[in-house]
């Protein structure tokens, strides 16, 4: 049956990735682009997924939608909640309340799914390692019973990322994510065949996963590449080539005249050898202090005690222990694992380490439990921070190390600005790759080169691809304009996806239609009805969430 739109997620794709490999390798999307529009489509800051794909999903500011990263802070404890605090409802919950039929499918940070009056909502991983979704991942539930009786379970991590160093994991991988793929095409297929939709929207992470672990077979001159033979090389554009088909197969079956836009969160490069410890360097300039005597040991432990849970037991099994722990363990160990070993009341600003998302918080009195700068010495502070961030260099050739520090008020507006970090930054490329943040766990050395048994990476430890900036957008139909080549980031999007779709952009949206890129005038234009934001029980939702995570934490 027809369908109007079809929206196409792929996560991490990269432009310049789609160029290298060329129209013969990807003839869907190189004819797409060419017969209406593409751009290196900009992230909005960080370039990481939640705060992205949330942004497109809703079309407005993380700072109203509030979701930042897969946790939010409270105090110096962390709490894994994932789309689970958004506070904004998504474009298709408000084009479901006008009628229009809706498909949404696998998008991570939507769990709970919306329910939707005229159509499906199917949640993605609301984790970064979440395995299997089960009946509450669907709406309506009685969809996901159908579904498991044609496709069998809905799985998220088959590949079991967190032992990626086990010998044949990477030549496995290419062929694991094209069957992915493939099942995820005929899912959708399913779904198109029994019904028309105004909408359907499908995600596919499987090119990110590809980036994050074969990027370095990919690239020949990555600095932690591997000595392989070709067919290991082909890795990633294997993966790259079974989405191009799949662009194919699901244009195909949308009909005629469907109107399509691809998008990605951010795009991919690689990764250098060189690992940095942010917060010793906030030590060694006198802004943090850690626990002297227990500092190292207990990060260490801490550090232990995630590897263990995380690659010895099946994933099956870590999911039954996280549910007996009452799903409090994995965001107590995460917080231990990112702050027990600062000693906060002689702390002026700390981070999280996180290599997505690196940012400095203020240990401000009056909102943290142990601050030490008062609110007159915020902006002096905040200039000391800076002034020592910038200053870094990179001790193997002099290059500075951080390209900008932004104030989150430069960033964001909204009501949820509290939950970004005070300072974000952005790292400068290291000869083109990027440096690898990883948790300091006490004091030493800022600067260490990776050993070469840690260069091909697995999650949850320095991996060989990481994000972009800018990543990749694509838009064609009878509505397009075979313009090429344009500017764009990912919240306009979401704007000019409505403005296809003859429905006015709400105020609270922060993209611009791409009205460069649009054929003809727009009919009777509908105005976006409000929906309620998603009602949120506070601890029973992250604890739902923490149950299922049977992972501790997202470093890529």
């Amino acid at each position: 049956m027809p369908t109007r739109h079809l929206v196409l997620g792929l996560d991490g794709a990269d432009l310049d990735v789609v160029r290298g490999l060329g129209p013969e390798a990807l003839p869907n999307l190189h004819h797409h682009m060419a017969v209406g529009v593409h751009s290196a489509q900009q992230s909005v800051q960080p370039p990481a997924t939640l705060p992205n794909w949330t942004t497109f999903l809703t079309g407005v500011d993380p700072a109203q939608h509030g979701v930042f990263d897969f946790t939010t802070k409270h105090g110096y404890d962390v709490r894994f909640s994932g789309g689970t605090v958004r506070e904004a409802p998504t474009l298709f919950e408000r084009l479901d309340a006008m009628g229009r039929r809706c498909a949404c499918v696998a998008f991570p940070a939507t769990y709970p799914p919306p329910r939707l009056e005229h159509g499906v909502f199917i949640s993605g991983w609301d984790s970064p390692v979440a395995f299997e979704a089960d009946r509450s991942f669907v709406s309506p539930p009685s969809l996901y019973d159908a579904m498991e009786k044609r496709f069998g379970p809905w799985r998220f991590d088959d590949a079991d990322e967190m032992n990626a160093d086990q010998p044949g994991w990477h030549a496995r991988l290419p062929s694991l994510l094209e069957a992915r793929i493939r099942r995820k095409v005929a899912v959708a297929e399913w779904l198109m065949d029994r019904e028309s939709w105004d909408v359907f929207a499908l995600y596919f992470g499987e090119s990110d996963t590809a980036a994050h672990h074969l990027w370095a077979f990919h690239d020949a001159g990555s600095p932690r590449s591997p000595s392989v033979s070709d067919a290991e090389r082909d890795g990633l554009a294997r993966v790259y080539r079974a989405l191009d088909t799949a662009v194919g197969a699901l244009t195909k079956a949308s009909g005629d005249d469907v109107e399509l836009t691809i998008v990605s969160d951010h795009g991919s490069g690689g990764s250098s050898d060189v690992v940095l410890h942010l917060n010793r360097a906030l030590a060694e300039a006198g802004l943090l202090e850690f626990h002297p005597a227990r500092g190292g040991v207990l990060g260490d432990l801490v550090g232990r005690a995630k590897q263990l849970a995380l690659t010895r037991l099946p994933p099956r099994l870590r999911e039954r222990i996280f549910r007996l722990a009452g799903g409090r363990l994995p965001g107590w160990l995460e917080s231990r694992a990112r702050f027990g070993a600062i000693a906060m009341e002689r702390t002026r600003a700390f981070s999280d380490e996180l290599n997505y998302f690196p940012g400095v918080w203020l240990n401000l009195e009056g909102r943290e439990p142990a601050g030490t700068v008062p609110a007159t010495e915020r902006e002096p502070t905040i200039r000391e921070v800076e002034r020592v961030l910038l200053a870094l260099r990179d001790p193997w050739n002099g290059a500075p190390v951080v390209d900008t520090v932004w104030r989150r008020e430069e960033l964001y507006r909204g009501p949820h600005i509290e939950r970004a970090p005070d300072l974000l930054l952005r790292l400068h490329l290291r000869e083109g790759y990027s440096y690898n943040v990883q948790p300091s766990g006490g004091p030493g050395e800022i600067f260490r080169k990776l050993d070469a048994n840690e260069h091909l990476g697995k999650k949850g430890r320095s991996l060989q691809g990481s994000h972009r900036e800018r990543g990749l957008f694509v838009a064609s139909g009878p509505r397009i304009e075979p313009v090429g080549e344009i500017e764009s980031d990912i919240a306009d999007a979401a704007a000019t996806l409505l403005a296809r779709m003859d429905v006015a952009v709400p105020p609270d949206a922060v993209g611009r239609v791409l009205f460069e890129a649009l054929r003809g005038t727009a009919g009777t234009v509908e105005a976006l009805p409000d929906v309620a934001p998603p009602a949120h029980s506070g601890r029973a939702d992250e604890a739902e969430v923490e149950k299922r995570l049977r992972a501790l934490g997202y470093v890529d």
